[in-house]
């Protein structure tokens, strides 16, 4: 469903690129995570997805066509949630469509559905500081919802929740993935949440990254953390660890080495 050939990226006067003849495919329907050292270009990716950044050179395409000629074909959940404070959570989950300048009536029952999608029906007249980080996490992936698309884009929407709610919500997001068939993108600096949610984790590697190291989940969908205790699971933590290190390590002698440092 989508594809990313040979791409090369590089920001306004940095000189060097981020990317140098990335590719990567992910399957309809598909829950992928990326991983990366800090710094690697995870989060530019999406913004090479989004259409925020348009790469040098490579395509990247959405069933065969550039994503250029499709309109809203991904929804992007940023790290915050980034609701606004003054609009109530009914109010917020229809800003995209009031972006999209779509029917106000229209978009205030979708909305209630996305709301109830999630688990919080009733909560509609309530403001974002009446709410707990849990679920304001779940208001802003029901806006992304509404944003449309077939792809989720999610940036790490879980990293700075406590840990016993990011556990409840990576479960939460599983059981929605299963149920609304999107295809998700998932960023995370956790090895063991990309493990747990997804079908297969990709890791960026090379200094600029040239590639996506890729690395299929033995689990089934249907899933629970137990299984994460299996062998071939733990192998699969410890390995990434391992290949996580050492690209971190090589993007630091990489740094020095451009900085001129010996």
């Amino acid at each position: 469903m989508l594809t990313l050939e040979n791409i090369r990226f590089t920001y306004p006067n940095a000189g060097i690129p981020i990317f140098d003849g990335l590719s990567l495919q992910a399957e309809r329907g598909s829950f992928v995570s990326i991983i990366g050292a800090s710094g690697s270009g995870k989060t530019t990716l999406f913004r090479l997805l989004n259409g925020l950044e348009q790469p040098e050179a490579g395509r990247i395409l959405i069933d065969g066509e550039p994503v250029t000629a499709r309109k809203h074909f991904a929804s992007y959940m940023p790290q915050q949630d980034l609701l606004f404070p003054w609009l109530t959570v009914e109010k917020n989950v229809m800003l995209p469509m009031t972006v999209q300048k779509q029917p106000a009536e229209r978009s205030a029952d979708k909305a209630r559905a996305m709301l109830a999608q999630v688990g919080l029906a009733g909560w509609e007249d309530h403001y974002p500081r009446e709410l707990s980080g849990g679920m304001r996490q779940r208001v802003s992936f029901a806006r992304t919802l509404c944003a449309g698309g077939d792809v989720l884009l999610l940036d790490e929407p879980f990293s700075a929740l406590d840990s016993i709610t990011r556990i409840s919500l990576q479960e939460w997001l599983l059981d929605q993935w299963r149920h609304l068939e999107k295809t998700i993108l998932f960023i995370t600096h956790d090895v063991e949440e990309a493990i747990f949610l997804s079908q297969k984790v990709l890791v960026l590697t090379g200094h600029p990254v040239t590639g996506l190291q890729e690395f299929p989940v033995p689990m089934p969908a249907e899933r629970s953390r137990e299984m994460l205790l299996e062998p071939q699971v733990a192998r699969l933590k410890e390995d990434l660890i391992a290949l996580l290190r050492s690209e971190a390590k090589a993007g630091e002698q990489y740094n020095l080495n451009e900085s001129g440092i010996r």
